[in-house]
């Protein structure tokens, strides 16, 4: 008499959760795919880094739009995503040698420059203009429209 294998056990637990499923393929060359072929292969945690970045910016209005916490618990956790976001700011600060604003002949006003596509190789691309196009300026917006 042949047996096949035994099938897992399901707790309880595991049975009453529900899941959302994600799924997000962005063509590799695009600045989201640039970035989480990176967060996914180069970053220790990198998975758990894009959820909590989403978290931050957006967990407090699903909150808000549920229904189900007060305007105090709102705020607060409003408060923290800031607090979550203002420390990812000082960390690019840092890691890029910025100044926090006021502290540059920068103007205020002046849009940050994107780049589009990155060079073939390591070489200084002279070609890339440094002046902001629409599409540039484009970029991040693509990137939070996705998550």
């Amino acid at each position: 008499m042949a047996r096949g294998p035994k099938p897992k056990p399901v707790s309880a637990e595991s049975d009453s959760k529900k899941r959302v499923r994600f799924i997000f393929e962005p063509d590799r060359s695009s600045p989201n795919g640039i970035t989480f072929h990176w967060l996914i292969h180069s970053v220790y945690g990198g998975k758990k880094k894009a959820a909590s970045a989403t978290r931050a910016f957006w967990l407090p209005f699903a909150y808000r739009d549920s229904g189900s916490y007060s305007d105090a618990e709102l705020k607060e956790l409003a408060q923290q995503s800031i607090w979550q976001m203002e420390e990812q700011i000082q960390h690019l600060r840092e890691a890029f040698a910025l100044d926090a604003p006021g502290r540059t002949n920068t103007p205020a006003a002046q849009p940050p420059v994107l780049i589009s596509q990155p060079p073939s190789n390591n070489a200084v691309d002279s070609s890339i203009s440094i002046s902001p196009s629409v599409s540039d300026r484009a970029i991040l917006e693509d990137f939070s429209d996705a998550l």
